[in-house]
């Protein structure tokens, strides 16, 4: 009798193992959390202020150019450096959305900013998108869509996250500025 509740042991033993069951619960397993997307920092110690590109940005280029305004009511010109950020795929035939980000003094970005100053003929001034003790830092008007370039799209939902930061890891405060 013994050996054969010893067996009935082993059969009802294989037969839950066969089936997946098991006699323990195996405790439950938190959610991993989702990694978050790799992003590259542009660093500019010149002007104080890093950038959050996506991953895909990976070997972009930075050119430099020139803003230039002027005062409607008088003869009075201003201008300033312009940090270009350029998609590594860009190309003369595909060029890619630029990342185009003009450097103003507080000074004069209080003129540009009240309409004194003009920048571009859009209806329109810069957009803010961080400052610094020595600079504001904006995107032309226009900057996207006014011309089809590829990965507009995609860039100008990147930008809605607010992805300057001034000085270098501050995070940004411009609550409720939308970015075009």
């Amino acid at each position: 009798m013994r050996v054969h509740t010893v067996l009935l042991f082993l059969v009802a033993c294989a037969a839950m193992r066969s089936t997946g069951t098991s006699a323990q619960t195996a405790p439950a397993q938190a959610p991993k959390p989702s990694a978050a997307p790799a992003t590259i920092v542009y660093r500019n110690a010149q002007y104080g202020f890093c950038f959050v590109l996506p991953a895909s940005w990976k070997g972009y280029t930075i050119l430099t150019d020139e803003w230039a305004g002027e005062s409607p009511d008088s003869s009075q010109k201003v201008g300033g450096p312009v940090i270009i950020i350029r998609h590594p795929k860009w190309t003369t035939a595909n060029p890619y959305q630029d990342i185009p980000i003009w450097v103003f003094t507080p000074e004069v970005w209080k003129l540009v900013d009240s309409g004194e100053v003009s920048v571009s003929a859009a209806p329109y001034g810069p957009q803010e998108l961080g400052d610094n003790s020595k600079y504001v830092f904006a995107l032309p008007p226009r900057w996207i869509g006014f011309i089809d370039t590829l990965g507009q799209d995609e860039l100008n939902a990147w930008m809605q996250q607010k992805r300057l930061q001034a000085p270098c890891g501050k995070r940004p405060t411009l609550q409720g500025k939308n970015i075009p």
